[in-house]
């Protein structure tokens, strides 16, 4: 999953826009299974100044889930909050509700998922995800919350059962279904409709004609039976802030707060963000 497009856009992206065009007609084959491995190819960002000293501070250690070695990140003691971020993200991101969080006397842990961070693997799907995830659970004695971020909602919920033991949850700017994703990529790369196609069928190939249908979060969503924060801000260029409205929607018990000026990472690091979350984590 890629960014959308803005008026400044990258040399590398404007590169592989004209790639796409001029070659696809050319090499059609080579250029699918290059669109293809790209749509599972996740960007790894640096951390920022801030998380860099989040990271310093952490008790970090590796697990393998599916071969691959898994950075798990934890801070403080107590009942643990889980962090899972979202595509091209790292557990680092949870930085700014970690004091907080810890004051409130929980401890806060975090993953980096498959091929993001310092996690092992070039490229990774919605399946490895959960594998990591239930993986780390596992090793997990005191589970109360789970707090996710974009992608990492969409595979909360494709993962999320009855037993997970879990009080409570929030999920911040999740995309409604895999499409959501989807569209951006296609979008922002403005693929030909041969190469959409291609990696549609190629992901039902890979994963079932009912690949769409398993991850759709509305589905899952349904499922959940514990009371669910969705946290969206208005102005949100990645996922929109109606995909947020469907899930709280969805869910059994879910409320919805809307956010403005925030965009999708900036709220992240939201002070009322974090406030409210805790809110919901701990109430009274």
């Amino acid at each position: 999953m890629i960014n959308n497009k803005t008026r400044n856009d990258p040399i590398a992206l404007k590169l592989l826009r004209l790639i796409f065009k001029t070659l696809t007609p050319v090499v059609p084959g080579l250029i699918n299974q290059y669109a293809y491995k790209l749509w599972l190819t996740p960007t790894r960002f640096k951390m920022t100044e801030r998380e860099k000293i989040s990271a310093d501070k952490a008790d970090a250690r590796f697990i393998v889930a599916g071969g691959l070695k898994i950075r798990v990140w934890s801070w403080g003691e107590g009942p643990a909050v889980l962090f899972i971020h979202g595509w091209s993200g790292r557990g680092t991101q949870i930085s700014s509700f970690i004091d907080p969080l810890n004051q409130a006397g929980f401890k806060v842990m975090s993953l980096d998922l498959p091929a993001h961070g310092e996690s092992e693997g070039k490229r990774t799907n919605a399946f490895n995800v959960s594998e990591s995830i239930s993986e780390v659970i596992k090793s997990i004695d005191n589970l109360h919350s789970v707090i996710t971020h974009s992608f990492g909602g969409l595979v909360f919920g494709y993962y999320y059962n009855s037993r997970l033991p879990i009080k409570n949850g929030v999920m911040i700017c999740p995309p409604a279904t895999l499409n959501t994703a989807f569209k951006q990529f296609t979008d922002t790369l403005e693929l030909p409709k041969s190469v959409e196609t291609y990696i549609l069928q190629t992901l039902k190939q890979n994963f079932g004609d009912d690949v769409f249908e398993r991850l759709s979060l509305i589905t899952n969503a349904a499922k959940i039976t514990q009371p669910i924060l969705v946290v969206h801000d208005k102005e949100d260029d990645v996922v929109p802030v109606q995909d947020g409205k469907l899930v709280a929607n969805a869910l059994q018990h879910g409320t919805f707060y809307e956010t403005t000026d925030l965009g999708h990472r900036k709220i992240l690091y939201d002070k009322t963000v974090i406030d409210r979350v805790l809110q919901h984590i701990k109430p009274g």
